[in-house]
């Protein structure tokens, strides 16, 4: 069969992800069902980077479809339909909302993909696609493909990689825990090994949830992959300063910044979202133990908590200036339909449903706050990236010097890092709907 597997564009006016249309990671997910479909011919497309071949004949075409891309993706399968495509939907979006999505396409991946594609693929030839495919087991990680990188639009400066799938802590706003894949599951070290050692790219990030669930190894992976000489980044939890053996190993490896969920300066906050592992008095501390290692800090920070009032913007913007925090990503707490979070608010009667999905891409209110308007608290999100934007360019020229030899030997992370994340282009307007 002919096969299209297409990833919607991302980098939508209004959506939060500009800030990071620098960066535009590869989707490996599409990389790996590629892969899968030995004996097929297979195309994959980014419309964040490629057109979509709308005029061209294919037999099958895969959508991986998230909440804030869904009607893109709707849009993608109807004309694909019209061809007599048959267009199969997976992601979190169809995991969560399986019969929404089948008013568009003829069947759901609803989990995890690797133990179902190859047989869809045989339906699909036979003409006998079920409307939903589920597995009936965890996916063993050592039984993932490498991705097929041929396929995938190498213009990104970074390459994707996973080492680990899911995530033991149960924080209330995540939407892990709401689907199949949360179990936490380890990848052999060798096959991790072996993929980076391949990737033409200089630079590397980490899409695993949280790789540091397991710090025994992340350390024996990380010593692994130290005489490769890739620059990588990653998602990590505070908890990772507790250890400064993993930290030494982490920068021996070459990690140059880890992406931190610190979510709130307010404690009432953490105790109502179950974020258990964070402390707010020990961030600082967090932060200098990283910038001993040369490694830089993107925070992440979210508004919206049922304990959150209206100081709580001021609040941040204060503390962010006093933990020597290189980057910060703020955004809204976003609910996802079909999640258990979404459901709460919904029996509340706090829902603000939206026909335009792109409103659930984090920089909107989709619901009533208990202490703040809607409104004011989509504003108290600009207004911070606002009081933030001239205090983030004043530090970058400091923050680049006292790494320029480090930099100078890395040309394509000193561009990136200028104009993306340290540079802190004025998003506050990125961020309006």
């Amino acid at each position: 069969m002919n096969i299209l597997l297409v990833k919607p564009k991302w980098f939508i006016k209004g959506g939060i992800y500009r800030m990071l249309d620098n960066i535009r990671f590869t989707p490996i997910h599409l990389g790996i069902i590629a892969a899968l479909s030995e004996g097929h011919k297979v195309t994959v497309i980014d419309n964040d980077w490629d057109e979509i071949p709308f005029k061209d004949k294919f037999d099958l075409v895969g959508i991986t479809v998230t909440t804030f891309t869904s009607q893109q993706a709707y849009k993608i399968a109807d004309a694909f339909r019209k061809t007599g495509a048959k267009v199969v939907f997976g992601g979190v979006h169809p995991t969560l909302l399986p019969e929404e999505c089948l008013e568009h396409c003829d069947a759901v991946v609803a989990g995890e993909v690797e133990y179902v594609w190859k047989g869809l693929l045989e339906d699909a030839r036979a003409g006998t696609l079920k409307r939903i495919y589920r597995s009936d087991k965890i996916v063993d990680m050592n039984d993932v493909p490498f991705p097929k990188r041929e396929l995938l639009n190498e213009k990104s400066w970074v390459a994707c990689v996973q080492a680990t799938r899911g995530c033991p802590n149960i924080c209330k706003y995540c939407y892990l825990p709401s689907v199949p894949w949360s179990a936490y599951r380890k990848r052999d070290i060798n096959l991790v090994y072996e993929e980076i050692k391949n990737i033409k790219q200089k630079t590397i990030f980490f899409v695993d949830d949280n790789l540091f669930a397991d710090q025994s190894y992340a350390m024996e992976l990380f010593d692994r992959i130290a005489p490769l000489k890739k620059d990588w980044s990653i998602q990590a939890p505070t908890t990772i300063a507790d250890n400064e053996v993993l930290l030494k190993k982490m920068a021996d490896a070459g990690c140059f910044n880890v992406q931190i969920g610190f979510q709130t300066v307010n404690p009432k906050s953490l105790e109502w979202a179950d974020i258990r592992q964070n402390s707010i008095e020990k961030y600082k501390g967090i932060i200098a133990k990283l910038h001993r290692h040369k490694i830089l800090v993107t925070g992440f920070f979210m508004f919206g908590f049922d304990t959150d009032d209206k100081d709580i913007f001021s609040r941040t913007v204060e503390v962010i200036k006093e933990i020597d925090i290189d980057d910060v990503h703020m955004y809204i707490l976003t609910l996802y339909p079909g999640t258990k979070l979404f459901e709460q608010f919904k029996a509340e009667g706090r829902l603000l449903e939206s026909k335009d999905r792109t409103h659930y891409g984090w920089s909107n209110a989709m619901f009533v706050p208990k202490n703040m308007t809607p409104a004011e608290l989509e504003e108290g999100v600009r207004g911070s990236y606002e009081a933030l934007s001239g205090y983030f360019k004043r530090r970058l020229p400091g923050k680049l010097f006292e790494r320029t030899v480090w930099l100078l030997s890395r040309p394509h992370l000193l561009r990136n890092l200028v104009t993306g994340g340290l540079g802190k282009r004025d998003i506050s307007r990125q961020v309006s709907a």
